[in-house]
């Protein structure tokens, strides 16, 4: 909480201190016990400056936010996330989000990812960055393919895999793009191809 200096009213005659403003700032890992204050989030004048998209994935347990690019992001992992955006910047091209799924996203998650980032006007291809330590790349591939095929998703998805099982899940998007026209989907062997392909894939977009 932070309290804005209180100052005294010449005219009152016993000199009370006003508190003039206050602030509260609630770390978004104990909303869950501050209900009331997130209810009141919602009809406060900072809620108008909030983006729907940041709601949406806060409701499902995602860390997102909008930037002003045309590339988008889903990585896991929030250091993977500022190094995946670092690398874009790089090879010409410019970030549309933070997106952090966490290291046990589920498909329904990544339904979610794939809403938000589809859905925001200025994306031209997503670029995703997965590392599969805890969680195997074939079951992340599984994932990509059953929630692109739950939304309607009409961009490009560049899709680099790293971990267990990398070179199976890689296998099976590959086999998923061959089999289907609706969803583009392009794997990379690593973080500079991935980054580089979807500078391509949005200039490419772009001029279309």
């Amino acid at each position: 909480m932070v309290l804005s200096p209180s100052f005294v009213i010449a005219t009152n005659p016993k000199n009370k201190l006003f508190c003039i403003d206050a602030k509260i700032n609630v770390d978004d890992n104990a909303k869950f016990r501050q209900k009331e204050l997130v209810e009141l989030r919602k009809t406060s004048v900072a809620s108008e400056q909030v983006d729907p998209h940041e709601e949406l994935a806060l409701a499902a347990g995602l860390n997102y936010v909008a930037l002003d690019g045309n590339i988008g992001c889903m990585v896991n992992g929030a250091g993977l996330a500022m190094a995946t955006m670092d690398i874009i910047k790089l090879y010409g091209g410019d970030p549309a989000n933070f997106l952090d799924v966490g290291g046990g996203a589920n498909v329904e998650q990544v339904k979610t990812a794939f809403e938000i980032l589809n859905s925001h006007p200025k994306v031209e291809t997503i670029l995703i960055n997965i590392f599969g330590g805890i969680m195997k790349c074939n079951i992340i591939a599984e994932g990509i393919i059953k929630a692109a095929q739950l939304v309607d998703l009409k961009t490009p998805l560049v899709v680099r895999l790293t971990g267990t099982n990398s070179q199976q899940g890689a296998k099976m998007l590959d086999e998923f793009a061959k089999s289907q026209t609706k969803v583009q989907i392009t794997t990379a062997t690593d973080l500079d191809d991935a980054a580089q392909k979807s500078v391509k894939i949005a200039k490419v977009s772009r001029k279309q």
